[in-house]
């Protein structure tokens, strides 16, 4: 009669809350010694292995008993069968597979029972232990939901890692000493006792078990399943035994996070710390009530996603696992690398921050990686995905707990909260007296950058600094900016030129009509103060559109519009970015929108001022729809009003012509700047100042009579004193140039045929036409 148990446990139950997984005719009827708590881990397992070792040696006598007997020590560890084997086969009655002869189980009874005899034993310890001792092998099984069948086969390929006579026996099992670790075959046969059917045994291996499914052992070749070897997973190995070295798969892709951050060092609005701090008590309550929570955290970079996630997980005491998405995104075994970073969270009992998740979101990337992700994250525990791409679950997550938080970029206020903390003391400033609080206003203004990005700012700050002087170590203002710049981004180089400041040009350099400069000044006013009137004074919860600032400077060619903005840009510390439109405009229908959508998106990333020259191109005044190329024209127009009044940075749009302009994109309009042409005063102070100091030039008088004489905007009049410094170096013969009236009008000359304009002897006179007579005509 079969020893094997017929209402064995079945392979979903673990044997240690019931009865153990044996058939009562093995159990003693009492323990013979009263049983102890467990000390450590290391004792638990200890005990486990030391059960196991009876199941092993029940299948030596076994192999003794059957294949043993037929063979010869010379043929040991050959592929050889015996007529001896032979003959007991055809000798003996047809036994089901998976079941052994009664004579056989007879002669193994005692290991079996003493097996499982030390099993009751185990399970009289581990509940007189409770909480006292954590028991790793008890936590690997609760947390995988090991079946007691799945326990002990992870033990079975435990033992040849601790011990080669293990893997010796192991060889000697399989008549094959080149096989120190354990087939399916011979697994099965030293969990005999403990099968209830030989199907049983076959699921053990299978994709959805455990085993499998978490990587707990690995598969050593493709042979048919009962040849397959089975090793225990190294990281497996290391748990059960003591260590919290990560899985050297994971080395570069995973880190644990050591920062205790706490509520008061969390740097956003005060609302999304509240929430924080309700959401760590809804878990602390119910984490034992939901299969999993995943919290998906949106956010540029800096801007707190990280820092929430550690202030979370040092209120709730749990330690987080932080994973590079894109480092494992870069790899061949991306479906792997995931599901043994979610089982390193489960072995540490930790939450897990995927970082950089944006990678898998971006449109060329395919959609299985992030569904698998996701897919996992919704499991169990708490799961945090930090991106600067926002995305929504469109029917994940269906009866699982999922949250998106988003991180905006701190308001202008927050901002310069933390340039007043993190700002350098007035002794490692380079500049004498500045105003720190002003400072902090200042750059809290210009730049709308994130926590994280303020403090690389200082960082590169200090290092620019070195770079100038490594002496002295101070810090300057220019650092800072500079630094700020740098942080911003760099990618409208597509679309978009940056245009390089002129370091010694300032507003008085600028010519206007004192009305014009009025109106420029209102507009330096409010590009400076306008992240204090937004989100100091509270605008921004009652204006929903058109935080930003939308200017047009008017005025023909050479007024000095593009001077105007880099006198701007350069007073804030930003970049000014010069559109270039035939980047922009493109044949095609819907390229343009989708340029200037990333245009736009990329200046308020970059912190620029973004400089629309010759405006009315784009924003020129929607015509009648004769033809469909004027319905596309049209959108075109359309998009860019909707586009320009979301827009949240300094956008200066300049135009030859005002009237060209749609009348719903002037109502957007923030500031009209007019640059008139220059009249005769205007032309002489600009024509003035253009010398620069040391080049000799003619009076004031000749350039007065040259000013009157000849209407020049400002731009053609720089133009004009530029040739004449190359016709007078040329005449210099290699003394110190002059300029003289008749290189100035010789050089007025060649602007007049550049503009079309005719060269006549009665608008130039009689000298300056003979002049040019001699020199160009």
């Amino acid at each position: 009669m079969s020893l094997v148990n017929s209402t064995a446990t079945p392979p979903g139950d673990n044997g240690i809350d019931g009865e153990a997984p044996y058939r009562p005719a093995l159990l003693p009827d009492r323990l013979s010694e009263p049983a102890d708590p467990y000390a450590s881990s290391a004792e638990h397992l200890s005990d486990e292995l030391s059960r196991i070792d009876r199941l092993i040696r029940a299948q030596t006598r076994r192999w003794k008993l059957t294949i043993g007997t037929s063979k010869s020590p010379e043929l040991w560890g050959m592929v050889h069968v015996t007529d001896a084997e032979v003959d007991s086969y055809l000798n003996s009655e047809f036994v089901r597979p998976g079941m052994l002869p009664p004579d056989l189980e007879t002669a193994l009874v005692d290991d079996w029972r003493t097996a499982a005899s030390m099993k009751l034993r185990i399970r009289d310890r581990i509940q007189l232990t409770g909480t006292a001792a954590s028991l790793r092998l008890e936590n690997l099984s609760s947390l995988f939901a090991l079946s007691y069948l799945e326990r002990d086969v992870i033990l079975l390929c435990l033992l040849p890692e601790l011990d080669a006579r293990y893997r010796r026996l192991f060889g000697y099992l399989q008549d094959d000493v080149s096989r120190p670790c354990a087939t399916v075959e011979l697994l099965l046969q030293i969990l005999h006792p403990l099968i209830r059917e030989p199907q049983f045994g076959r699921q053990l291996f299978s994709a959805e078990s455990a085993l499998i499914k978490y990587h707990l052992i690995v598969f050593g070749s493709d042979e048919p399943l009962p040849m397959r070897s089975v090793r225990i997973d190294e990281r497996i190995a290391d748990y059960l035994m003591d260590s919290d070295v990560i899985d050297r798969h994971l080395e570069q892709i995973v880190s644990v996070s050591t920062t205790a951050m706490t509520w008061d060092q969390l740097v956003v609005n005060h609302s999304r710390v509240a929430y924080l701090q309700n959401l760590v008590d809804w878990w602390q309550r119910y984490r034992d009530r939901v299969k999993g929570t995943t919290l998906f955290l949106h956010g540029n970079y800096g801007s707190g996603r990280l820092a929430a996630a550690q202030a979370m997980c040092t209120a709730i005491g749990s330690p987080l696992l932080i994973a590079d998405l894109s480092a494992v995104a870069r790899t061949h075994s991306f479906e792997s690398l995931v599901d043994i970073t979610y089982r390193e969270a489960a072995l540490r009992g930790a939450a897990l921050y995927w970082s950089n998740c944006e990678t898998l979101l971006e449109s060329n990337q395919p959609h299985h990686l992030w569904d698998y992700v996701i897919g996992k994250a919704g499991a169990a525990g708490l799961t945090f995905l930090g991106s600067s791409t926002a995305w929504e679950p469109s029917g994940h997550f269906r009866g699982k707990m999922y949250q998106r938080l988003d991180f905006p970029t701190p308001g202008y206020e927050l901002r310069r909260r933390l340039w007043q903390a993190e700002l350098p003391r007035e002794n490692q400033l380079s500049d004498q007296n500045v105003d720190r609080d002003f400072l902090a206003e200042q750059l809290g203004n210009g730049f709308q950058l994130t926590a994280g990005q303020i403090r690389d700012a200082l960082e590169a700050a200090r290092k620019i600094s070195f770079e100038r002087d490594p002496e002295a170590g101070l810090v300057s203002v220019a650092d800072l900016y500079e630094a700020c710049r740098r942080q911003s981004s760099r990618r409208l180089i597509t679309f978009a030129r940056r245009i390089e400041p002129r370091t010694d040009l300032t507003f008085d350099d600028l010519v206007m009509p004192r009305p014009n400069r009025l109106q420029l000044m209102e507009l330096r006013s409010r590009i400076r103060h306008r992240s204090r009137v937004y989100n100091g004074l509270g605008f921004e919860q009652r204006v929903a559109m058109g935080k930003g600032m939308i200017a047009l400077f008017t005025g023909s060619s050479g007024t000095g519009k593009t001077m105007a903005a880099e006198l701007l840009a350069r007073e804030q510390g930003v970049d000014l970015y010069k559109v270039d439109l035939s980047a922009v405009v493109s044949k095609y229908v819907g390229e343009t929108e989708k340029n200037l959508s990333r245009v736009f998106a990329e200046a308020e990333d970059a912190n620029a001022i973004i400089f629309f020259d010759e405006a009315d191109a784009l924003f020129g005044k929607r015509g009648e729809v004769k033809e469909a190329q004027d319905r596309w024209a049209n959108m075109e127009v359309n998009y860019l009003l909707q586009r320009v009044e979301e827009y949240a940075g300094v956008v200066i749009l300049a135009s030859n012509l005002r009237q060209n302009i749609d009348d719903a994109f002037l109502r957007r309009i923030h500031v009209v700047v007019e640059f008139p042409f220059p009249d005769t005063d205007a032309r002489f102070r600009i024509l003035s100042g253009l010398f620069p100091a040391g080049l000799k030039r003619p009076g004031d008088d000749e350039l007065m009579v040259l000013t009157e004489q000849f209407k020049l905007a400002g731009g053609s009049l720089k133009n004009v004193v530029l040739d004449a410094a190359f016709r007078a170096l040329s005449d210099g013969n290699g003394g110190p140039p002059a300029v003289t009236a008749r290189h100035l009008a010789t050089a007025i000359a060649r602007e007049y045929q550049k503009l079309g304009r005719p060269i006549t002897r009665s608008e130039f006179g009689e000298e300056f036409f003979q002049f040019i007579e001699e020199e160009i005509l």
